[in-house]
């Protein structure tokens, strides 16, 4: 036991800097703002914005049909709504439905 204070005592500068320099890298990579963490975060901050551009697209969609339907109706676009609900066609036209 005399033999570790005495090694403690001469190197303590030492070990003490070793810790701390390992505290640093750990929590440098693996800590709570840590470099797998941020990367991990810009992963799901990209998904966020695809998803965020798929829903503005389909929010200009849905008013584009919403005004069809409303303020400058649209015959046309009834029509095609109409048609692809009830699946109703006039005698002797094909319907083609593409997906």
């Amino acid at each position: 036991m005399k033999k570790f204070f005495l090694f403690f005592k001469n190197y303590k500068f030492i070990i003490i800097n070793i810790f701390l320099i390992m505290y640093f890298v750990i929590n440098f990579f693996d800590g709570n703002r840590g470099y797998f963490s941020f990367q991990n975060k810009k992963l799901e901050y990209q998904s966020l914005v695809e998803v965020e551009k798929n829903l503005k697209i389909k929010n200009q969609q849905l008013k584009e049909e919403n005004e069809a339907l409303t303020t400058k109706i649209n015959l046309e676009f009834i029509d095609e709504m109409y048609r692809k609900k009830f699946l109703v066609g006039k005698k002797g036209e094909k319907l083609i439905i593409i997906k």
